[in-house]
């Protein structure tokens, strides 16, 4: 399950970064893209690439998937929709730690 929940770290790294491309580089609607999670994320996934997850990253990671779990979207971010597997790493965050 820890590595189901590290894909979909990987995924939202992923889309966060196409946002970013898409609205800076390309003035594609696809929405605001979110840094802080964008960084946080990639933050987390360097530490568990490079061993143990740090507890300080994983709880600045977990931090900033909740706020962009309550955060309201624009209709343009409906083509690039990360909330349902912020949802689902959220509903498991405990495996993230170890």
């Amino acid at each position: 399950m820890r590595e189901q929940l590290i894909s979909k770290i990987r995924e939202i790294v992923s889309n966060e970064k196409f946002k970013m491309d898409a609205y800076f580089f390309c003035g594609f609607p696809s929405g605001t893209p979110n840094e802080k999670l964008l960084k946080a994320c990639e933050k987390y996934l360097e530490t568990v690439d490079n061993g143990q997850p740090d507890e300080e990253v994983t709880a600045g990671m977990i931090a900033e998937l909740e706020a962009a779990a309550v955060a309201k979207s624009a209709a343009a971010d409906n083509l690039v929709n990360n909330q349902d597997d912020i949802k689902e790493v959220l509903a498991h965050k405990e495996l993230l730690f170890h």
